[in-house]
């Protein structure tokens, strides 16, 4: 069966699911990029990654585009991400099984959502195949609220699955060694530092935990818009023994901070479409911290079994729950080895991978009755 991923451009966050696919099909998987590699990308050092071998650059000339056409018309399934449902509008005629990647559609303002469904709207094709329970087109949920969403438009009611982003997974000889030597007290928080991302949180929390007579020390690590913002803030609160600002790290020094690091702190709010960083502080043994309208953190987090769910926005949870865990060290622990275990055997490139071969094939002979997995990639959204 010849399997076809389309989307704009390769990137980082697909290559681990790229290379699962890769081993499974072979030859016949392939990545179609329709535009090419992001530019800014390029100036800060990234590579360009439509050069791997399964990328076809369908930008590079008339032909290549009509080629890229031909082969998703003709294989035996697709998925497609961040691309026009009309590119597919040809199969979905014609019954053949198609999916459509997408993280959740409303993630506010109101304003944006509405010119988010107008823009859904206007692609010709695919709106009845998405309403009609039997038809081949079907939703992969790069969110814990797509399904919801979808489905508050009338769309992939019944035909909506669990997905996601799946980076790369590191496997760990001796995980309670790991665990052991982490440093005790050491919180980290990650990203860009955008006001949807709440970067500010961290600091916040720090000034809290301060004041109670909690032992730690935080890393921020990232760049962006609210830079100087975060300094004021750390210097006005006299934070500064206790609060580091890094900068921007490379992807190796970030792992590095995460191996060392006992809790991750994960602010964001519904702004997060997923929020890979989640499964690479999993991964690391981190005890998790997360707000509950993160993309990710529904299917993912299991509260108090492999990390801790905290109130959308809600500075004043967030520190009662990292309060606890610092009270009760060996909690750290073991939200770490279940965070790693989750990751590690459930959401990660090569069980997604393998997981999509036996739903797309099961669904394409009709024989799927929702009860292959009862959770974690490729099972059914129940919208519970």
């Amino acid at each position: 069966m010849k399997l076809v991923f389309a989307s704009n451009y390769f990137n980082h966050h697909q290559i681990s699911l790229a290379k699962a696919f890769s081993r499974i099909y072979g030859d016949d998987y392939v990545f179609i990029a329709f535009t090419e590699f992001n530019a800014k990308r390029l100036s800060i050092g990234y590579r360009d990654m439509n050069q791997e071998p399964f990328v076809f650059r369908a930008y590079e000339s008339p032909s290549a585009m009509s080629e890229a056409k031909r082969v998703i018309d003709e294989a035996e399934c697709v998925i497609i991400a961040g691309m026009p449902v009309s590119l597919v509008s040809s199969r979905l005629n014609l019954g053949r099984i198609t999916f459509m990647q997408s993280e959740r559609f409303f993630k506010g303002p109101l304003w944006k959502d509405a010119c988010r469904f107008l823009k859904y709207c206007r692609y010709s094709g695919g709106r009845a195949q998405a309403r009609d329970p039997k038809s081949k087109f079907y939703l992969l949920c790069a969110s814990a609220f797509a399904a919801w969403d979808y489905n508050a438009c009338g769309l992939f009611r019944g035909k909506a699955y669990r997905w996601g982003y799946f980076p790369e997974v590191r496997n760990y000889d001796d995980v309670d060694e790991m665990i052991s030597r982490k440093k005790p007290g050491s919180i980290i928080w990650v990203g860009r530092f955008l006001d949807w991302k709440h970067p500010d949180f961290a600091v916040k929390l720090a000034s809290n935990l301060r004041n109670a007579g909690h032992k730690f020390n935080m890393k921020i690590i990232g760049s962006g818009e609210m830079s100087e913002d975060l300094s004021r803030m750390i210097e006005a609160e006299k934070l500064g023994g206790l609060v580091e600002m890094t900068g921007a790290l490379s992807t190796s020094e970030v792992r590095s901070e995460m191996e060392s690091a006992q809790i991750f702190i994960f602010t964001s709010d519904r702004g997060e479409g997923w929020g890979v960083v989640l499964q690479e502080a999993m991964n690391a043994c981190c005890a998790v911290v997360a707000g509950e309208k993160i993309g990710s953190v529904p299917y993912i987090l299991k509260d108090g079994r492999n990390g801790v769910i905290f109130r959308d926005r809600d500075v004043q949870d967030l520190t009662v729950k990292v309060s606890g865990l610092l009270r009760e060290p060996e909690n750290i622990a073991v939200l770490g080895r279940g965070a790693y275990e989750t990751v590690s055997t459930e959401w990660n490139a090569d069980e997604a991978a393998v997981r999509f071969v036996r739903l797309s094939e099961a669904l394409n002979k009709g024989e799927y009755s929702g009860s292959l997995w009862e959770d974690g990639p490729g099972s059914i959204d129940t919208i519970a």
